[in-house]
């Protein structure tokens, strides 16, 4: 039943918008110079979201993919653009592919479009150490991801890298992983202040998570029809940076 509700619980933060007000629709009304480094922190806390959900990485030829999400549950204080305009969750959901590669590496891509903001982004993971499938054997991996975003008002770019530990049993993993986030934000039009398109802000904060990773599923392995549900999983998992709080969610299908 726990594994039920959970399952439950993940599947509506992924289907559900994040926010009830447009998460981006107050730049050109509410930007200023003071603004704009608060925004840029919620924006890459966000944008460094959902890079991981486990310690281990996919092996060659293994293959991962699903729906992410990533949000914040109030914007920082000084990020008027979003609390003048109604916000307070907020985030952004997007789709992932990862590729397993020799060497113990892997390779992702992910992108999105949502209330004006398009997003390209991807990474490479690094596996420290080969890692076994004895229950809590523990598994320690490296993450560097990028992420390119633009919107009519702004655009940005974040770098994010994350060192990541996982360790658990079959049906469940617990992970957590510490890092940060760079991110750089370029105006392009205020109302509120014209002369600020082109001004330009650069931040680095540091990212902690922790979370846990469940396969659903417990399909018997004789019956070959259904074999592929279990290589579903669902995860979640408690952000926080830059003295925020927030959340992420994946769904996923991983073999």
């Amino acid at each position: 039943m726990n594994r039920r509700i959970l399952a439950a619980a993940l599947l509506a933060a992924l289907a559900v918008r994040p926010a009830l007000a447009d998460n981006f629709g107050g730049f050109q009304q509410f930007a200023d110079r003071d603004s704009l480094k608060p925004f840029a922190r919620d924006l890459g806390g966000v944008l460094g979201s959902a890079t991981f959900h486990s310690g281990r990485v996919l092996g060659f030829s293994g293959f991962d993919v699903g729906p992410r999400m990533g949000m914040l549950f109030y914007p920082s204080k000084g990020n008027k653009i979003m609390r003048n305009n109604g916000v307070k969750g907020f985030g952004m959901p997007w789709f992932q592919a990862e590729v397993g590669m020799p060497l113990r590496i892997d390779g992702f891509i992910r992108g999105a479009s949502f209330e004006g903001l398009t997003v390209a982004g991807g990474g490479l993971r690094l596996g420290i150490f080969k890692g076994t499938d004895k229950p809590w054997s523990p598994h320690f991996l490296l993450s560097a991801s990028a992420h390119s975003a633009v919107h009519q008002h702004f655009s940005a770019t974040q770098v994010g890298h994350n060192w990541v530990l996982s360790s658990g049993l079959p049906r469940f993993v617990l992970f957590g992983g510490g890092g940060f986030d760079w991110t750089r934000l370029v105006a392009r039009a205020s109302a509120l202040d014209p002369a600020l398109a082109g001004a330009t802000v650069t931040v680095f904060e540091p990212r902690g998570t922790v979370g846990l990773k469940v396969k659903p599923f417990d399909v018997d392995p004789q019956s070959k029809a259904w074999n592929w549900l279990n290589f579903f999983y669902l995860s979640g998992a408690y952000v926080y940076t830059h003295g925020q709080s927030g959340a992420e969610a994946a769904l996923g299908l991983r073999f």
